[in-house]
């Protein structure tokens, strides 16, 4: 009896969620679409959040205060990221370049990507928060995906953790921000298709100090042991770290070929790097690249 309760519950809040957001079902019926399975709340709950991102960008499209002559320079006053854009011969260009080129993965093999525009980024307010970290041991530069609909948000707002309402399954080391050392890895959060070949991606400093590795999920990761700062999930393949850059700054570019991890195997393929703070991330550069699938 409780069970057949619950379960119109779930109906009963189903429905109501898609008439506050309709959804073309065609002719199937509604008992198809009943979001009655943590993936299915997940699915949900970030086309939510990909409809606020682009509430954000349509605001800051429609924000005329302080309107410059030019409305494209306007509309990118707006997002407080300062972006300069990278030419093809620098030796950050080449750098990046090669960091994306050898850490994409060999099971990422459906489809190639070119290099349309590198930029160096620099958050308002980022530098100042980061201070803190700036000296701390184990600084990465590493990869960050997401879908053109953030962008705007990301930017003008920059990287946000998952709401409290987000379901905790939902992610594999508890609510944070993620990041990988293996390019492609991050490219598929772009979600390109043959239809929208675009994609754009941040690297980012990101302060691990010491990190907490873990084989396998762990959806509470969020609160980590005493002393340590992050989380890594430890993939099957990495980037060669013998092969990995050291820039002025102490920050590690982990732009090796990748081998095979000599730890024990878990359920990664690639590893993973969660922080919980967005103080300990600072924007570097954002790189914007096109796909080329596969047919």
């Amino acid at each position: 009896m409780q069970q057949t309760n619950n379960l119109r519950t779930i109906e009963q809040l189903s429905g109501e969620f898609y008439t506050v957001i309709p959804h073309d079902f065609g002719f199937k019926k509604m008992s198809n679409f009943v979001i009655d399975t943590p993936q299915k709340l997940k699915q949900k709950l970030e086309m939510v959040e990909a409809l606020d991102e682009i509430v954000v960008a349509t605001k800051l499209l429609k924000d005329d205060t302080g309107m410059q002559e030019d409305p494209l320079y306007s509309s990118y006053q707006r997002l407080r990221c300062e972006l300069t854009p990278l030419g093809a011969d620098s030796d950050e260009f080449n750098m990046i370049a090669k960091y994306l080129h050898n850490t994409h993965a060999k099971t990422h093999s459906n489809y190639a990507v070119d290099i349309i525009q590198i930029f160096r980024a620099s958050k308002e307010g980022e530098v100042e928060r980061f201070r803190k970290f700036s000296s701390m041991k184990n600084r990465m530069l590493l990869w960050h995906g997401s879908r053109l609909t953030n962008w705007a948000g990301i930017l003008s707002q920059g990287l946000r953790i998952a709401p409290p309402e987000a379901p905790v399954t939902g992610y594999m080391f508890g609510k944070g921000i993620y990041f990988a050392d293996m390019f492609s890895k991050s490219a598929n959060y772009c979600y390109a298709t043959d239809g929208c070949t675009a994609g754009v991606l941040l690297l980012c400093e990101v302060a691990l100090g010491d990190m907490a590795e873990l084989l396998t999920a762990k959806y509470d990761a969020d609160k980590l042991p005493e002393g340590k700062l992050s989380t890594k999930g430890v993939g099957g393949t990495e980037p060669d770290l013998s092969q990995a850059r050291l820039l002025d700054d102490g920050v590690v570019v982990p732009l090796g070929k990748p081998k095979e991890n000599s730890e024990p195997k878990g359920a990664l393929l690639y590893n993973e790097y969660i922080v919980y703070n967005v103080e300990q991330i600072r924007m570097r550069y954002v790189v914007q690249v096109n796909f080329n699938y596969k047919r």
